[in-house]
């Protein structure tokens, strides 16, 4: 199926590992030019050598940036404008979960901390790439939230806020420029099988003398019941979901949340 997406120009926060790197070989897999931003030069370098060996795929440029601060991602999107010539497509996936503690043990500056990379990254990087897709009346914005910004659990009530406010903030996007053909949507998976947690499955794995996939069903089993597959997503399915609502096909969908759970999230809205 062409989702019509060859040529277009998209960024990807986030994107030198785990989720991010996934929906990057997506997007690579269907023609598009690239842009792959984190931290880590190391891994951000690696990642765009493994988009350049898909076949089809269009240019990739790496841009090494702290989401966080404003000087580095006016860098980003003005590097990815002298090199492209605009911006077609935004993911803000970049984030991080915190410590998983009770509110009460939560300081002000571990909520800060969380606020400024999980929500105010996407407000930064969004804002700068607004003029372009203004001025092409066109532009598909997703950002990556979690099941834990519709059902939290009682942990990372810091992190569990910053998703349900990224999600509040794309509905609110999605009406603010729908009418300049600037669609804006959320993606809320379930755990799913980035690095981190594939290093705690195989921990406990470890830990308790038995193989992966069964300390993968344990951790399930106890912490996601709902989740109807029995097991963690897996980073290519987010990434195909994120691929259809940033392509041709979803020219209706905006201000919307997918949720790629598994059944995880239990109630029906």
């Amino acid at each position: 199926m062409d989702l019509g997406l060859k040529d277009k120009v998209a960024i990807v926060t986030g994107s030198s590992k785990g989720l991010g790197k996934a929906i990057a070989l997506e997007l690579a897999r269907e023609g598009c030019w690239l842009v792959l931003c984190a931290r880590g030069e190391q891994d951000l370098n690696e990642a765009v050598e493994d988009v350049r060996r898909i076949d089809g795929a269009g240019e990739c440029l790496a841009v090494p940036a702290d989401v966080t601060e404003g000087p580095e991602v006016k860098n980003l999107v003005d590097q990815t404008v002298d090199r492209f010539g605009t911006v077609d497509i935004l993911v803000n996936n970049v984030g991080r979960t915190g410590r998983r503690s009770p509110f009460h043990e939560l300081s002000d500056d571990e909520w800060f901390g969380i606020l400024d990379v999980n929500l105010l990254s996407a407000v930064r990087l969004t804002r700068a790439v607004l003029p372009h897709m203004l001025e092409q009346r066109c532009g598909r914005i997703i950002n990556i939230a979690s099941e834990s910004g519709i059902q939290p659990n009682a942990l990372k009530p810091h992190y569990n806020a910053s998703k349900a406010a990224l999600i509040n903030l794309t509905k609110s996007l999605s009406k603010a420029y729908g009418k300049y053909g600037i669609l804006v949507n959320a993606v809320s998976p379930a755990t799913t099988i980035t690095p981190a947690v594939e290093d705690l499955i195989a921990e406990e794995a470890k830990r308790k003398g038995i193989a992966v996939e069964e300390s993968e069903a344990a951790y399930v089993r106890d912490n996601k019941p709902n989740i109807v597959a029995g097991r963690l997503g897996r980073p290519a399915e987010v990434a195909s979901v994120v691929v259809f609502l940033v392509s041709e096909k979803a020219s209706f969908v905006t201000g919307a949340n997918y949720r790629v759970d598994s059944g995880s999230v239990a109630s029906i809205s």
